[in-house]
């Protein structure tokens, strides 16, 4: 390939919030892994089974395309298998659980103990939930409530709380630590006394010496009758509901702007229920399993804070359908939405809290009150009731997700416009993003129309160049016609389809699904080419959200193993793209790269102008040869510094402990103004090669 640089720009200056992620709660177990809560199903509820929508995006079962196939039930068998994905059984000790498969049927409640007159079970009680765990110890020694899967360190307190209150019996109730895998002796335990008639909040702090895993076991005294609710085990070094570990990494990845709570969670989602010092367990409406709200507004919040980056939260937009149906096809949108018999899909609940949309937009404007309030605003005195006196600030909020599913598309333009006077009339400095993705262009023309005066980002999805520019003509020529500085944005990307949807991956018989490739190092590779397009159009593009960022079975920038954590092959192409030095792509003389294009150029210079920043990507296993002239730039002869991104195969990924994506400081040469490089296969670089500067 031989390429000439000009001086002149693609576009204006490259927005540096383009490495930015998304949180979707409710979905892939993201924020499980991430928070410091080491127990699962900490309240002791009935498991619901996840929905189908949830097993095809896993690639759980056998054929997506027969619905009725069978569904893997042990997720130990996938390459993007780790501790965090265990779903721990609650059982009755002495015993030992093993691993649990993920089944519709399974209840992960373990009722009765091999080896001693020891019983456990779900009982209702709304103390913290529906349900609590009775344990019934009819034996002559302490036995009582367990769950393995506690990895601990040494040097880091562990500090369990709960309810207890106490049925029969008398005696020391106690906390304790086993390895796993044995019952004969506790490596560290701690008296809790003994419970009341009424619930009676237990604490103690637990340490270990040696770095493995354990079970923790709740003892009771022989001959007693206990029921337990809301436990909860966080390690000492737990920052703001998260583990140390999934900030650390975080920090690495450094996302500017962090989209949260979803995605399709965000739909049936009540911020109420996310904040304050009582949370109540709950459904996943959209995705099945269970929502523990642990992890809610001010976690989030402060999650985006720790790492470098700000917030962006989607909106539930409240609609009729809503009540009974998560989509409503086109054809069904005349329909009563009260009506069951409606063709289109239920979600199984009466979720008649979402269904009034005015209410919604004072829902909403409730919630940014709390996030950016004052002391003078009642959500703000909320918020610092809740232990967070400094506001949030968070700026960018999205209206809604995919509402094509229950909104036609001026209903919905005129629904924006509902939400964004309500919420601005609380801060007037946020940014209200209307979805554009949904309705195809013609019908955004008639939405921008509608809703263009008061709404400030377009929240697109996909990544095809041609359906880009289409979409950034129509923001610009609105904006030139109405005075507006609407932006682009996407705020939901995954580098999967296109025009080969395995990414270049030669295809067998056992690995083309999607998780397969979601890790692979030929996954962070299509990303840097998607990337490096939104660079080409500078900062019109404001943000865009890779999804996800943590976990969902390795659709992630980083994974947060029990064990520790670890950034994934696209998390390293996310930390070199938070990190750029370009700040203004340049025009190459006859080229324009394609997405899809095995080896890729990107000039740019830096933010100071002092400075070229070469970008060299490399899909292929042939590598190839570049000679860049530089001609038009005074640069001198001689070695110059980059960062080489690079794999052994298309399949390289990393793991924790086994990295296979390997990143190197290298050098190019400049000889007679011009680069001349064996490009490496597989790779992604960038190099800094500065201006000579006058004599």
């Amino acid at each position: 390939m031989k390429l000439t640089a000009t001086t002149q720009f693609h576009s204006g200056p490259i927005s540096k919030k383009l490495a930015s992620n998304f949180i979707e709660l409710g979905y892939g177990l993201q924020v499980e892994g991430m928070a410091a809560e080491m127990f699962f199903n900490r309240s002791f509820e009935p498991f619901y089974p996840y929905r189908l929508i949830n097993k095809l995006w896993f690639d759980l079962l056998d054929d997506e395309r027969d619905l009725s196939s069978r569904c893997e039930t042990d997720w130990r068998v996938f390459d993007w298998y780790h501790s965090s994905y265990e779903h721990n059984a609650w059982f009755a000790f002495p015993g030992i659980a093993g691993y649990q498969e993920i089944r519709d049927d399974s209840t992960f409640v373990i009722a009765d103990s091999p080896l001693a007159d020891v019983h456990i079970a779900p009982v209702e009680d709304d103390n913290h939930g529906r349900f609590a765990m009775k344990v019934v110890n009819n034996s002559a020694a302490d036995g009582g409530l367990a769950q393995e899967g506690k990895y601990c360190f040494p040097g880091v307190e562990y500090r369990f709380r709960g309810q207890i209150r106490k049925l029969s019996g008398a005696g020391t109730l106690r906390a304790a630590l086993y390895s796993e895998g044995t019952t004969e002796a506790p490596v560290c335990m701690a008296d809790l006394g003994d419970a009341g008639r009424d619930y009676t909040e237990v604490a103690a702090t637990l340490c270990v010496k040696r770095e493995r895993r354990y079970t923790f076991v709740l003892l009771t005294p022989a001959g007693s009758e206990y029921v337990c609710d809301d436990f909860t085990l966080t390690p000492g070094d737990a920052v703001c509901g998260f583990k140390k570990s999934a900030v650390e990494v975080g920090q690495y990845v450094a996302p500017k702007v962090i989209r949260w709570p979803g995605g399709c969670f965000a739909s049936f989602y009540d911020w109420r229920s996310g904040v304050g010092p009582v949370r109540l367990p709950s459904y996943s409406y959209f995705w099945g399993g269970m929502q523990y709200n642990d992890i809610g507004t001010d976690e989030l919040a402060t999650y985006a804070e720790a790492v470098g980056g700000e917030s962006m939260i989607c909106v539930n937009m409240y609609h009729p359908f809503k009540r009974f149906f998560d989509y409503v096809p086109p054809e069904s949108l005349d329909g009563d939405p009260n009506d069951r018999t409606l063709r289109a899909a239920l979600h199984g609940r009466d979720l008649i809290q979402f269904s009034n949309i005015e209410q919604g937009a004072k829902d909403a404007a409730a919630w940014v009150e709390y996030c950016n309030g004052d002391v003078s605003t009642e959500g703000g005195r909320m918020r610092i009731a809740n232990g967070r006196e400094k506001p949030y600030n968070v700026r960018y909020w999205e209206m809604d997700n995919e509402c094509h599913r229950w909104f036609r598309p001026d209903e919905y333009a005129r629904t924006c416009v509902l939400y964004s006077r309500a919420m601005k009339a609380v801060d007037p400095s946020i940014k209200i993003g209307m979805i554009s993705y949904c309705y195809g262009n013609e019908a955004l023309s008639g939405m921008l129309e509608i809703a263009g005066e008061d709404i400030d980002f377009l929240a697109d999805r996909g990544f095809e160049e041609q359906d880009l520019e289409r979409k950034l003509s129509l923001i610009t020529a609105y904006n030139q016609a109405h005075g507006t500085d609407i932006k682009y944005c996407n705020t939901e990307w995954l580098p999967l389809n296109g025009a080969d949807v395995y990414n270049m991956v030669p295809r067998s018989e056992t690995h083309t699904n999607k998780c397969f490739m979601f890790s692979k190092w030929s996954y962070a590779l299509d990303a840097a080419a998607t990337l490096m397009m939104w660079q080409r159009h500078g900062d019109i593009v404001d943000f865009v959200n890779f999804n996800n960022l943590a976990n969902t079975h390795s659709q992630s920038v980083i994974e947060t193993p029990k064990e520790g954590a670890f950034v994934t092959a696209p998390g390293m192409m996310m930390h070199r793209f938070a990190n750029t030095k370009a700040s203004r792509t340049l025009v190459l003389d006859g080229y324009h790269a394609s997405r899809t294009d095995p080896l890729q150029v990107q000039l740019s210079v830096n933010e100071a102008g002092d400075t070229l920043v070469l970008n060299v990507l490399a899909r292929t296993e042939a590598g190839g040869e570049l000679e860049l002239d530089l001609s038009a730039f005074n640069v001198a002869d001689g070695e110059y510094g980059g960062v080489l991104l690079h794999g052994d195969s298309l399949l390289s990924m990393n793991r924790l402990n086994d990295r296979r994506v390997c990143e190197d400081f290298v050098s190019v040469r400049v000889s007679g103004r011009k680069v001349s490089m064996r490009v490496t296969p597989l790779s992604f670089a960038e190099f800094l090669i500065p201006f000579e500067k006058s004599a």
